[in-house]
């Protein structure tokens, strides 16, 4: 593995060594305002002297010096815009090749007439964007998105479907990489919705959903990434905004934001803090079938009804600072932190009847869950740009760690047929999970003559997942450790990583290709029984997007990933966890890793009209499935490789402008998932064919500021694994009012008005015959005020991200 990275790193060089040897054609020059300062922030165009036709963009530095390099033979001439000033522009000059340095007199920008004290540019962006390579959803400045979470906003989204116990799958595929700012969560599961849910949805910028990433990104994911971008502020000098919100639906939900930024000459300070304590209730229902010796008639009928309070508090911490070195070298850090702390009080009663519905007996549980999570990450990054043609080098050192401590008490009570007490028990369970991740990882893109780019990369990255469970029976007011339930489970992966990714444009033709290899060494110890697991394998991953342009109104494009998905690390480690008296979830150390070949082919009309199909292809995809056991009526819930499984989409887009006053947005799917594989003795074929779509509406209500959204979506039946969920819909509305000087924003949003989003799974197979419906507190007013202040005009900010890409979305 050393001798391929060693290889990536010295090509690497060889081209930084290239781009540092080269003597480039060079234009430079100085822009002042007329107090002869500096014009740091006005943007300077290199542009063609015949036509005006635009060359290059370039800003000056804070001495206003600014610099064109990599530029052929020709004509040519500066035009200089800023804010508050006349448009100006140089004397034409000539670069040849023997006339390779040419220095531009000094520009004096003259104040515009009427010049406005300060000037605010605004653009509104469509809730849902869509991109030739990725769906867009643009939170910022959406008004049905006011006062909630991050996980609200995502069950909005296009093809997103929220499992809150499983996670997140995209139309029925498994296998999601969850990325925030371009570091993928080490969280999964339960445990990566918890967290979802304490991130207010007023914190985040924008979600990119990328459903076949190239060579550069991390291999694993399936069905794809959701990259989750927070917010930061692009301002210069020192602005910020500060928001409060209140949600009342069942429960009061409210929540409060500030972010703070302040830039100046080298220095970019910024942070973000959000506290949330929203109180929300599951309502869960389930109803399954006991068969006589497992296939014979219906024994027994299990009917089971839980409601559970969640009250929860949550703070959200995010800083860092960009140093500008140098004009070409930037120095940053990024911390962040979550503190969270949550309780679930669930009662639930459970009916056991015969057949005729006469009751044989029944159970009362109660389960008290208390939660406690703690999440720390570090990042230090650099960037170096080597010309102005966009050569760079970008690294990232990250660390982090993840802390959870729940401890859960249940109570449970069992009555016969006439409420007689048949027993009564006290179980507890104390678990510690500590997750540590230690990665690096470098990016160089080198753009090449023809309007060609060559990137390479490597990546390392260290984990360790700690988790120990202790389960307790209570005897006599004392705790009895339940040694046959407890585990101690540890698991460490080295995962190396190095891409290459080539592009060129030519006159109608667009083509990229890369590839990526991956060299993975895990090992997992399962200390309580002292069984040891160990892996070490190297796979490649090869990526090709092509785009042919047929004319200026209508183009195809077509492109082909091979992706990897690692289990989780709670899929790994083999405990039994209660989820109630009848319920548990188990890990299995020996899942495979699941491999997927992606096609997609794809047509865009006016550059707005997209149509797109696509194929999926995974061998051993993971999805959870339940053991019955007809005797205890005891149901597990385990992790499974299913043999095959094939998607087959199409998906049409379609963007819809009324004049100003509105634009909308239509999103509609049509897939088949196809699930084919031996489980439990039988063989399990589970297809059907989905259709969903989602409309976005947003509003111009006259000149004073007032506007409005309503967004709705639809999903039919669909088929995961084992199992069938049944079709869901939302519809939210939301209205919104800009005061005169654009500080003061004033919203008030309902979500899901018509109470429609809820989860309900069918399972018939082999001997399970159940069903099961999940509703929570999704309908509910929010009201929310949100002041911007400091200094509004527009400057330039460095935009990246860094370098946990994989390894944060599978730990929990």
């Amino acid at each position: 593995m050393l001798k391929y990275l060693l290889i990536i790193v010295l090509i690497m060089i060889s081209f930084c060594a290239q781009a540092q040897n080269e003597k480039p054609a060079k234009v430079t020059g100085i822009v002042t305002t007329e107090n002869n300062k500096p014009a740091a922030n006005a943007t300077i165009a290199l542009v063609r002297a015949k036509d005006s036709a635009l060359v290059k963009i370039s800003v000056p530095n804070e001495n206003g010096v600014y610099e064109f390099e990599n530029i052929k033979p020709g004509s040519y001439l500066i035009s200089v815009t800023y804010s508050g000033y006349k448009k100006q522009c140089s004397n034409s000059f000539v670069i040849t090749e023997t006339n390779k340095m040419v220095t531009v007199p000094g520009i004096i920008l003259q104040p515009a007439a009427g010049t406005l004290s300060a000037v605010t540019i605004e653009s509104k962006k469509p809730f849902i964007e869509r991109k030739i390579d990725r769906l867009i959803v643009n939170v910022e400045n959406s008004i049905v998105s006011t006062g909630s979470t991050a996980l609200e906003v995502l069950e909005k989204s296009p093809g997103v479907m929220v499992n809150q116990e499983s996670g997140l799958n995209l139309k029925g595929k498994s296998g999601v990489t969850v990325m925030f700012d371009g570091k993928p969560s080490p969280l999964s599961g339960a445990d990566l919705i918890t967290y979802l849910k304490s991130i207010p949805a007023a914190n985040i910028e924008r979600i990119e959903i990328i459903t076949n990433p190239s060579a550069k990104y991390d291999a694993s994911g399936n069905a794809g990434i959701i990259d989750i971008r927070f917010k930061k502020d692009k301002r210069e000098g020192y602005n910020g905004t500060a928001g409060i919100s209140v949600g009342q639906g069942v429960y009061t939900k409210p929540s409060a934001n500030i972010t703070l930024n302040y830039r100046k000459k080298k220095w970019n300070v910024f942070t973000t803090d959000a506290f949330t304590a929203p109180k929300g209730f599951t309502d869960f229902y389930i109803n399954r079938k006991f068969f006589a010796g497992g296939n014979g008639p219906v024994e027994s009928i299990f009917d089971q009804t839980t409601f559970t309070r969640q009250p929860q508090h949550s703070f959200n911490l995010r800083t860092g600072a960009d140093f500008y070195a140098t004009k070409r070298t930037v120095i940053g850090a990024l911390f962040s932190s979550t503190f969270y702390r949550g309780i679930r009080d669930g009662l639930s009663d459970a009916l056991v009847t015969n057949p005729d519905g006469t009751l044989q007996f029944k159970n009362l549980t109660s389960n008290l869950l208390k939660d406690r999570r703690y999440n720390l990450q570090c990042n230090l990054n650099f960037k170096h740009t080597f010309d102005s043609a966009g050569t760079e080098l970008n690294a990232d050192a990250d660390f982090g760690r993840f802390n959870a401590r729940p401890k859960q008490d249940i109570f449970i009570n069992t009555f016969d047929a006439g409420s007689n007490p048949l027993s009564s028990s006290v179980q507890k369970s104390d678990q510690q999970s500590t997750i540590t991740i230690k990665s690096f990882k470098a990016d160089f893109t080198h753009p090449l003559k023809g309007k060609a780019k060559f990137e390479a990369g490597i990546k390392t990255s260290f984990v360790t997942t700690d988790n120990d469970v202790k389960f307790f029976n209570v005897v006599n007011g004392s705790s009895v450790p339940d040694v046959s339930r407890s585990n101690h489970f540890i698991y460490t992966e080295n995962v190396n990583a190095a891409y290459v990714n080539y592009s060129k444009e030519f006159k109608s033709t667009s083509v990229q290709g890369g590839i990526r290899m991956e060299h993975t060494n895990s090992k997992g110890d399962q200390v309580t029984t002292s069984q040891n697991l160990n892996r070490n394998y190297v796979q490649l991953f090869p990526s090709i997007f092509l785009m042919q342009k047929l004319n200026e109104q209508n183009e195809l494009s077509l492109s082909y990933s091979r992706r990897i998905d690692r289990p989780t690390y709670r899929q790994l480690n083999p405990f039994k966890l209660l989820v109630d008296n009848y319920t548990y979830v188990l890990g299995d150390p020996y899942l495979k890793a699941v491999l997927s070949n992606s096609y997609q082919f794809g047509y865009t009309y006016k550059s707005k009209y997209n149509v797109t199909w696509s194929y999926l292809q995974s061998k051993d995809a993971i999805t959870d499935v339940f053991v019955q056991d007809d005797v205890t009526k005891i149901s597990s819930q385990i992790p499974a490789n299913m043999q095959t499984y094939q998607q087959y989409d199409m998906e049409v887009n379609i963007p819809v402008s009324v004049k100003k006053w509105m634009n909308s947005n239509v999103d509609v799917s049509v897939y088949y998932n196809k699930y084919s594989s031996p489980l439990q003795g039988g063989q399990l074929q589970n297809n059907f064919t989905t259709w969903d779509f989602n409309i976005t509406n947003a509003f111009v209500l006259g000149k004073k500021g007032w506007t409005a959204e309503l967004n709705a979506f639809y999903q039919s039946k669909n088929a995961w694994g084992q199992f069938i969920i049944r079709n869901l819909a939302q519809v939210t509305a939301g209205i919104q009012k800009l005061s005169k000087n654009k500080k003061s924003v004033y919203k008030i949003a309902v979500a899901d008005i018509f109470s429609t989003n809820h989860i309900a799974v069918i399972v018939k197979y082999q001997n399970q015959d159940w069903f099961t419906d999940r509703t929570w507190d999704s309908r509910f007013v929010t009201f929310s005020y949100t002041y911007r202040f400091g200094k509004n005009t527009v400057a330039r900010a460095r935009q990246r991200t860094s370098g946990m890409e994989d390894e944060k979305k599978r730990a929990n």
